[in-house]
């Protein structure tokens, strides 16, 4: 099943037109492969071992730097937001407590894999076998509460949404909460 998805999505990274969303940056590079090394570092770093689909995705397309919002942020050693942070780095930083906040507390096993802008991410909840796909969007988030008043679900699993990135579906419309 994974397969298909992986080709198509691979197709449409190919072309720097088409390998993100954003085109009034510069394309980014497309990363190499995920490794066996990378892959046992991300699990020690995060503690769990993320999705099979987007592992799969990391290992045959690249390690991040391709798809929706800015391209999809690779696991240890791959791509990066616009502040320097993998998917790893992020997941370490959201998991910290914070002293300032008693009330923070972000959820095991959600994993940010997309930036979109204004500190927007889109997420993957590990602790499912489908990878639902969340959006964290911090502009929603009022201090003193938990950040879960601020993460939805777009009701799509990690299959759909890259199968409807790879098609040209605008996925920016599909991570706002639900009315």
């Amino acid at each position: 099943m994974s397969k298909p998805i992986i080709q198509k999505v691979s197709a449409r990274a190919q072309s720097e037109q088409t390998r993100t969303d954003r085109s009034d940056i510069s394309p980014s590079a497309i990363f190499p492969p995920l490794s066996a090394d990378q892959l046992a570092e991300t699990v020690r770093e995060i503690g769990f071992k993320p999705s099979a689909l987007y592992v799969e995705l990391m290992q045959e397309v690249g390690n991040g730097g391709f798809g929706p919002g800015y391209g999809l942020m690779g696991l240890a050693g791959g791509a990066a937001n616009d502040m320097g942070d993998t998917a790893v780095d992020l997941y370490k930083v959201f998991a910290q407590p914070d002293p300032n906040e008693p009330s923070w507390k972000w959820p095991q096993g959600l994993l940010p894999i997309c930036h979109w802008g204004c500190a927007i991410y889109s997420c993957i909840d590990c602790t499912n076998e489908e990878a639902m796909v969340m959006t964290w969007d911090p502009n929603e988030w009022e201090d003193g509460t938990s950040p879960t008043l601020a993460i939805w679900s777009t009701e799509m699993p990690l299959a759909e949404w890259l199968r409807a990135w790879s098609d040209g579906v605008n996925l920016w419309e599909k991570r706002s909460p639900p009315s």
